[in-house]
Parts: structure tokens; sequence; C-alpha cells
């Protein structure tokens, strides 16, 4: 986002200010009246919130991007998982995942386990981070023995800290969408709404995908539940 907010500035002319968080707190801050004037959400269901609360306006609601999960070890680790049914494995002792309340990449980490029937055996594995950075932070020190992340942010580790072993097949979480939305009680609908129109031009995807970033879905304009 940093990178498309500078290319947006040079294209339109206009100061961009970026509030990053995870996403729950971001929902927490439009809640307490922080003045934001578009929310970008790693999550349909936090979006969802933002909709049910009249806190955005559902008719500007639109897919930006998708993502992906992912498996990680630190990279060094020589008695590692290969793939998600390893976490099973007495060998893994410490599995790190967001936590699912405020952290949707959390919320996927945990369908995927339910869905493998690994729930049981993680229960007290489990290593909860605020945010997917301190997810990665964990494996890429070693504390942990694996986590569940974003591709993106697997990526944003670079060579010789993490390995990615697998990636979760899309059928065992919901959609990994980013949703973007107009918050209501904004004084910038205009420029909020040019600038999702941006994140969806051929300019944006391009840093999007140049970090990992799938390109969304053509029939997502405006996206709707």
């Amino acid at each position: 986002m940093t990178d498309v907010a500078k290319q947006y500035e040079r294209d339109a002319s206009k100061h961009l200010e970026l509030n990053f968080g995870a996403t729950g707190q971001l929902l927490a801050q439009i809640r307490e009246g922080a003045p934001i004037d578009l929310f970008i959400a790693a999550s349909e269901d936090q979006m969802d919130q933002a909709v049910k609360a009249e806190l955005v306006d559902s008719a500007t609601r639109v897919v930006v991007a998708n993502n992906r999960l992912v498996l990680i070890v630190p990279a060094s680790a020589t008695d590692s998982p290969r793939g998600f049914t390893d976490l099973a494995s007495p060998t893994v002792k410490r599995l790190a995942v967001g936590q699912p309340k405020i952290v949707p990449a959390g919320q996927y980490a945990m369908q995927v386990l339910k869905k493998l029937d690994l729930e049981s055996s993680q229960k007290d594995r489990l290593v909860f981070g605020s945010s997917v950075r301190q997810v990665l932070d964990y494996v890429e020190r070693g504390e942990v023995d694996a986590g569940i992340v974003y591709a993106t942010d697997a990526q944003l580790a670079g060579k010789g800290k993490v390995r990615v072993v697998a990636v979760a097949d899309e059928r065992w979480h919901d959609p990994i969408h980013y949703v973007a939305a107009i918050v209501r009680a904004t004084k910038q609908y205009p420029a909020a709404a040019e600038f999702v129109r941006y994140l969806r031009d051929d300019r944006a995807q391009s840093l999007l995908s140049k970090r990992g970033f799938a390109p969304p879905p053509p029939a997502t304009q405006p996206a709707a539940r």
C-alpha cells in the first residue's frame, strides 16, 4: 500500500495518509470515530461487521486484491513439517497463528486446522500473534516450529529467514479477499472513491502483484454479500 500510495500521489497530485494495523483494530478505530475516509479490510467478515454497524457505505464495497495462506518454517530448521498434515507430528511443539479475534489470517488458519481435523492436536501448541507480522517474526527468530501466514508476508521475509513448505488449498478456508469500502463519516467521499477506483487500476494492481497479491475477480465491482 505504501508503494501504491506513492504512485497515486505522483499520478493524481494528491496526498494520501495511510494508517496500518490489524483489521480488527482498524475497525475499532472507525467505531470510535477516528477520522478515516476509506477502510480496507483483510477479511470479508470484518467488512460485514462494518456494513452491519453502518460504518461504511455498502454500495462502495469492492474486492481490491486476493491472497493465499502458506505454512512457513525457520529457514535453518532441519526437522520441520513438510505440509499442513505434518502439524500433527509430536515434533511440532509450537505453531504460530494470528489471534483469530482480531487477525483475519488467524481466522483463516483456524479454518484450515478445523478442515484438516488438526484442532485438537494443536490446541496446546498454538502461539497467537497480534498481527501476521508478529507471527512472521516468531518464525524468523526460531521461537516456534512453524507458522501460518499470507503468501505475501512470507515473500516479505526475504531469503534466508523463512521457508514456505506448503500452500493451503483454497477450499480449506474462506476466500482471502482484501475489501475496500468508503467510511460513511468521511468528509472526503469523492477523493476516497477515486482512490478505490485507482486500487483496481492496472498501475496499482501491477505494484500489488510484485508483492505477491493476486488480482481481484472481475465480477467484484462492487463486492456484495
